[in-house]
């Protein structure tokens, strides 16, 4: 499975590499470190966002490192998602498409519970590990404006923006009987650009501005993760005279540091004229390579509960709050708000058992979402919502069970009277499961 793993790797990254040049255009990730993405696997992004207390023995949940511990099987998890996004201004629309990389995980047990099985042993403990690919935010706008005044006459304005932050995770965590512990150590890295021009229409012998500020950032952060598992029905478990699947209250507690950045940036302000197809003159106003400055991502807590009825059903809530308060940036400083996310959702899934019928063994995924944004734009802060469905396909590849996540997430960005972003993400992911990792093998 190795082998297959970086092939499928090597052509995600590539077909993302491609299919994400044709960006978004959305006003505003020009404000703070971009739009902010969706986080956690594509099960839990349709279920509105249940990371903190969300478990699986067969799909990846980094929000929550510590349900690593709970993986039965080796998972290998790829995410990709297209968007369609509509923006009124309440006098213009525009509707663009643009397609990314969500992420790229690997996770497995480092204790295979056909070891368990086979030597007849109850393991008290259980220890997973996972790794994990993803971006954080995305800048990526373009707008121009043609404005007028008696002196100059017309004149364009022009503002792009492209880049954004990725994370790194390495995870581990351990469980012990319905208690588990996890920690994420994690690689925050991003490039980001941005520029500004002012060209003259009417007035031919006005300098045109052109101003481009560029600033990489890298830095380390931790997060760790806390989880119980309560069984209602123990008793009823326990008894060997009867075969009666778990009811589960799951209980989650997640908390981030802040990720300390050595930020780069260069700097480029400049005036020029086309005198001639051969003669351009120009004026610096200002230039400057290689400033080094420091930074600061905000840490954040995250609370949630989920009810798991005998492999059934699930319904859960989330509730994060991020300290945006603590952000800095020295080569684009600006002041943040913190925020808070709430969730509700959960899953039904007939008969996972069933042998005659497809449909009873899907997973139907259902969630909403609310959120503050940590931008305020003249004092004015931006409202984020939205609904999610999704489906969990199963199928076979290799002879090993997986599954296909599809699913929608519909919402929206306003702010005020002034502008307003409509989207639709349409969520492709595969989750391929084997159970052959640290498999003891005896021969007789």
């Amino acid at each position: 499975m190795p082998k297959r793993i970086l092939c499928i790797s090597f052509f995600v990254l590539l077909l993302s590499s491609i299919y994400g040049q044709g960006g978004l255009n959305s006003p505003f990730s020009r404000f703070g470190i971009g739009n902010i993405n969706d986080q956690g696997g594509m099960h839990i992004r349709h279920m509105g966002g249940l990371g903190s207390s969300f478990v699986d023995p067969q799909q990846l949940n980094f929000i929550n490192p510590a349900s690593l511990s709970h993986l039965k099987f080796t998972a290998f998890d790829v995410g990709l998602e297209m968007q369609r996004s509509n923006l009124d201004d309440f006098q213009n629309t525009s509707v663009q498409w643009s397609g990314n990389l969500s992420y790229l995980s690997l996770a497995f047990p480092l204790r295979n519970p056909l070891n368990e099985v086979f030597s007849n042993e109850d393991y008290k403990f259980n220890w997973g590990m996972g790794f994990n690919l993803a971006p954080i935010s995305t800048i990526s706008y373009d707008i121009s404006r043609v404005d007028s005044l008696p002196s100059i006459g017309a004149f364009e304005r022009n503002f792009r923006g492209s880049g954004g932050f990725w994370k790194a995770t390495w995870g581990n965590a351990i469980k012990y009987e319905d208690l588990s512990f996890g920690v994420n150590i994690g690689y925050v890295f991003g490039r980001d650009n941005f520029a500004r021009n002012i060209d003259f229409i009417d007035e031919v012998t006005a300098y045109d501005n052109s101003f481009s500020r560029e600033y990489s950032a890298k830095g380390f952060y931790w997060d760790a993760g806390l989880m119980y598992q309560l069984v209602l029905n123990k008793s009823d478990v326990e008894d060997q005279n009867t075969i009666t699947e778990p009811r589960v209250l799951s209980i989650g507690l997640t908390g981030k540091s802040n990720a300390a950045l050595n930020i780069t940036s260069d700097i480029s302000e400049v005036n020029f004229l086309v005198a001639s197809a051969f003669n351009v003159l120009s004026d610096t106003l200002n230039f400057a390579s290689d400033v080094k400055g420091k930074g600061t991502l905000p840490g954040e807590l995250g609370f949630g509960m989920t009810y798991f009825h005998e492999n059934q059903f699930a319904i859960g809530f989330d509730f994060k709050r991020t300290f945006w308060s603590n952000y800095r940036n020295d080569a684009n400083p600006e002041e943040l708000n913190n925020t808070t996310r709430i969730a509700l959702g959960g899953y039904y899934r007939p008969n996972y058992k069933s042998i005659n019928s497809f449909w009873e063994r899907i997973t139907y995924r259902a969630g909403l979402y609310i959120e503050e944004d940590p931008r305020a734009i003249d004092g004015q802060s931006i409202d984020n919502m939205g609904l999610t469905l999704g489906f969990g396909l199963p199928f076979s590849w290799q002879r090993k069970f997986s599954q296909l996540n599809l699913g929608i997430n519909i919402g929206q960005r306003t702010l005020d009277n002034i502008l307003k972003e409509n989207f639709i993400k349409i969520n492709l992911g595969f989750t391929f499961n084997d159970n052959e990792w640290f498999y003891k093998r005896k021969y007789n």
